[in-house]
């Protein structure tokens, strides 16, 4: 395997387990400070807000900088956020607090994918699928310390504890050698960036995940759904701890990807991946199981959508995006996507407080329309994107 591989693979595990631990302590936290469902929608959504007018900057960032910049800078934004949790006490103070995590999140998402892509193109079909993978074992894992670090560090403990693995995260990257594909020789042009110029199939391709998102956003909402476990089945910290671990792991179907994609094609591995989405959240919708059927007819988004579906959509994504642009035109992508991201949080937070199912309804009834939309409109002959897409 390849230097440059190993080193995002161990700085990507490291980043899921802080994941695992951090997407369960944040909303009890906010609880904990007497934040209510409607007031940790808003949070969600204004750090998002605030995330989104800089994420196609950052892309041209990493185009002309290069990745391993981007990537330690997001690691001093996660270590100094993380930092300052057990320090803030007002409101303004953690809602300030988070956009900084969410900011280090960014950067780093902005350049992950992109640095693997472009040290194994040929084999980044099989590595993504692993490596996602490898990456859910590990946020099952953070899942799971959660209870334990809990029990025995409290809120601030485990928020200076995770600020070290971020540090940790920070080492190992100073060891990755960026190559001619990390950077190109031009300048900074902010009109260039966000003139939206990417390939019109790219841009359906977002406008499909972008409803998707908000679907995602509402039924999966990261703030909501251990706080839904807690209200309408009373399960504590540790029982959902478990659940979310087990719902990780259901990611372990992630490595099918490579085969199925083969034999069915990536649009084809895309229509039917969203389809388990929108399904899955119906059903747990519009019917109360006991929650030991509701378990697993929840985990069909994963088993048979998540990491199978985002291993689709990044392979198409990297095709289709230029060399020489690629960090601008893949995180103008994923910008498309924002202002449903942005909506989402809110949205969940006041169907929430009128009754727990309109998450799932509503989230399902959005893959729907995504997967609608990406059937009629894609037309790429992906294959041969790459070819004819150099910079």
């Amino acid at each position: 395997m390849d230097r440059n591989v190993k080193v995002i693979f161990i700085a990507g595990l490291l980043s899921a387990f802080l994941l695992g631990v951090f997407e369960i302590l944040f909303p009890f936290y906010l609880d904990y400070r007497g934040f209510s469902l409607v007031d940790m929608g808003l949070v969600f959504s204004f750090s998002t807000l605030a995330i989104s007018f800089i994420r196609i900057f950052l892309g041209e960032c990493a185009d002309v900088y290069g990745r391993k910049k981007i990537y330690l800078t997001s690691c001093t934004c996660s270590i100094a956020s993380k930092s300052f949790f057990p320090l803030t006490v007002g409101r303004m103070e953690i809602l300030a607090n988070k956009f900084l995590n969410d900011l280090g999140d960014s950067l780093r998402n902005s350049v992950h994918n992109i640095m693997l892509y472009e040290s194994a193109s040929k084999a980044y079909t099989k590595l993504f699928s692993w490596f996602t993978a490898s990456n859910f074992i590990l946020q099952a894992s953070g899942n799971l310390a959660l209870a334990v670090f809990l029990a025995y560090l409290g809120y601030s403990g485990i928020f200076f504890l995770l600020a070290g693995v971020e540090l940790a995260i920070f080492l190992i990257i100073l060891s990755y050698r960026e190559g001619k594909r990390g950077k190109t020789e031009r300048r900074m042009s902010l009109r260039e960036a966000y003139s939206f110029k990417i390939d019109r199939n790219l841009k359906v391709l977002a406008s499909s995940v972008a409803i998707g998102v908000l679907g995602f956003g509402i039924a999966h909402s990261p703030v909501l759904l251990p706080l839904y476990f807690k209200d309408k089945y009373g399960l504590d910290i540790a029982q959902i701890s478990i659940i979310t671990a087990v719902h990780r792991l259901s990611f372990m179907s992630t490595p099918l990807a490579d085969k199925t994609i083969r034999r069915l094609g990536l649009k084809t591995t895309y229509i039917f991946s969203t389809l388990a989405y929108a399904l899955s959240f119906l059903a747990v919708g519009l019917v109360t199981f006991p929650i030991v059927v509701f378990v697993p007819i929840f985990l069909i988004h994963d088993l048979f959508g998540g990491g199978i579906r985002m291993t689709a959509s990044s392979v198409i994504v990297q095709n289709l995006a230029a060399d020489g642009r690629r960090g601008r035109e893949v995180n103008t992508y994923e910008a498309i996507q924002m202002p449903m991201a942005i909506m989402a949080p809110s949205i969940a937070g006041i169907l929430a407080s009128s009754s727990w199912d309109l998450l799932f309804i509503v989230g399902g009834l959005l893959f729907l329309v995504s997967v609608s939309v990406f059937s009629l409109f894609f037309k790429a002959n992906i294959a041969a994107a790459q070819q004819t897409r150099q910079f």
